[in-house]
């Protein structure tokens, strides 16, 4: 029995995360929205890809209390996939890379890392051993059981996360907006509502150097001391006793940052709240003044 080999190119899952990333980085940069154009001509509306996209979405997504109960589940996701017309879906894939490598440096949004890529390489496996008899029996068993396991970790709904959206993004489609959010909550919490500068900065950067951890540790270490020395001017003029106490803990929890060679979501979200603390401050005194 032949093996299924995964394809990132054939993987609808994937096209679409990388996609959604590049729609982020687009939204803060200003920039022409490629990425926005081509999920909308491939995705939207009644295309194959975006009816198997909306079964990869319902793997991913769906919680069960028990194994039994998500492997039936699985079941019946696969079977509603047997009902795509599969000479177009492989079609419009074969359109939408192309459509990718004509507007991007494929390489590089390819070497993206990706948060639930096993969970997207899994759903591709098994959509595939649906719909060939001669693939190998236990690469298919794996590739179900590590979606049942997925499936039946019940793990707290992201739609709470979803109540608060970045306003940059408000203009956008609800359904687009939507998406890039996914990526953005995974990182950062939902207390960010109207961001400035130094926090689209921070996020730009993080997003633009995934995979260039060197070049955003030296970002993120200056960035760290400028807010260091900020936040010690604040406190030193602030009269205020609480936004003092405010200021003077969030300074230490900062100087125990230790820069290694990866910075980590729980660093980036401090220093996020630390440019947050910061601005609300400066909100103040210019109302005050």
């Amino acid at each position: 029995m032949k093996k299924i080999r995964h394809s990132k190119f054939k993987n609808t899952g994937f096209l679409f995360e990388i996609l959604t990333r590049q729609i982020t980085l687009e939204v803060l940069n200003g920039g022409e929205e490629k990425a926005k154009k081509i999920v909308k001509e491939f995705f939207s509306g009644k295309t194959e890809l975006a009816k198997e996209l909306r079964l990869i979405n319902l793997l991913i997504n769906e919680k069960y209390s028990t194994e039994s109960k998500a492997e039936k589940f699985i079941d019946v996701v696969l079977e509603a996939h047997t009902k795509i017309d599969y000479s177009r879906l492989k079609r419009e894939k074969f359109n939408l890379v192309k459509s990718i490598k004509e507007n991007f440096e494929i390489n590089n949004l390819l070497a993206s890392p990706v948060t639930n890529y096993k969970i997207l390489a899994s759903v591709h496996k098994l959509f595939e051993g649906k719909k060939n008899d001669i693939l190998q029996v236990k690469d298919v068993f794996d590739s179900k059981q590590t979606i049942i396991e997925h499936i039946s970790n019940a793990t707290p709904s992201l739609k709470k996360k979803e109540e608060k959206l970045v306003e940059d993004y408000q203009k956008q489609e609800k359904d687009l907006r939507l998406l890039t959010y996914k990526i953005l909550l995974e990182t950062f919490n939902k207390k960010y509502t109207n961001l400035n500068d130094s926090q689209k900065g921070l996020l730009r950067e993080y997003i633009n150097n995934i995979t260039n951890t060197s070049k955003f540790g030296d970002y993120f270490s200056k960035q760290l001391v400028s807010t260091i020395t900020e936040l010690h001017s604040l406190h030193k003029n602030m009269k205020d006793k609480i936004t003092k106490i405010k200021l003077k803990e969030t300074i230490n929890v900062l100087k125990k940052q230790k820069i290694g060679k990866k910075i980590n979501d729980t660093q980036v979200s401090a220093l996020m709240m630390s440019y947050e603390l910061i601005k609300e401050i400066k909100n103040v005194n210019e109302k005050k003044s």
